[in-house]
């Protein structure tokens, strides 16, 4: 085979891997701070900052029932925000794809089973992940799920568990985080009770909100 055929069928199989990024202004975040015409959004700000910002322009107080509505409106954006970024559907391997290239898996697994298992095995703060393709900032890994715990407390970078907008992809990434299953893996006693030990600490990294 050709050194040209190769190249071809490399970068094609890049492409599959790395969908085309939304125009910033057309993502859902960009569109929901847009609401605000006192306000500028950065797009080379994380998520939390830029909604620390608008609260202050606002100028609304934790009381105030605006706030609760702007904040529910700033949750229902980052699903949809990851929504636009990685796809909906858990049965496309491109979607796992793109998730493993953000994550800098490589090499970037060939089959969906490989990919979740990869993804599973990487600690990442999910407002981290959303922000990333935006930011152009890599997403920040962390060692273990005690790590992840205490910089999603520091940070109050908090990803919403339930939203009418998760697609089938986002609700299994909650799913494996927030511990209604770990994989579905029966491995024996030994490993279901260092699963239900992960679930414990998983829970409390992804926090509440």
């Amino acid at each position: 085979m050709s050194s040209s055929t190769e190249r071809r069928r490399s970068e094609s199989a890049n492409s599959r891997r790395t969908p085309t990024p939304p125009p910033v202004d057309d993502t859902p975040l960009a569109a929901f701070f847009a609401q605000f015409a006192a306000f500028s959004f950065k797009e080379n700000q994380s998520s939390n900052k830029n909604f620390d910002r608008l609260v202050k322009v606002l100028r609304i107080d934790a009381k105030d029932p605006q706030r609760r509505e702007v904040r529910e409106g700033f949750k229902d954006a980052l699903v949809q925000e990851f929504n636009t970024r990685f796809g909906t559907d858990g049965n496309d391997i491109s979607n796992w794809q793109n998730l493993c290239g953000v994550l800098r898996i490589d090499p970037v697994p060939d089959s969906i089973k490989e990919c979740r298992k990869c993804v599973w095995d990487t600690h990442v703060n999910l407002v981290d992940l959303v922000d990333s393709p935006r930011t152009g900032k890599p997403v920040k890994l962390f060692a273990s799920v005690e790590e992840l715990r205490a910089y999603t407390l520091q940070t109050e970078k908090i990803f919403p568990k339930e939203s009418a907008y998760q697609g089938g992809l986002l609700k299994e990434l909650l799913r494996e985080i927030t511990g209604t299953y770990f994989g579905g893996r029966r491995n024996g006693s030994a490993k279901r009770k260092e699963r239900k030990k992960k679930q414990k600490a998983a829970r409390a990294a992804a926090g509440g909100d």
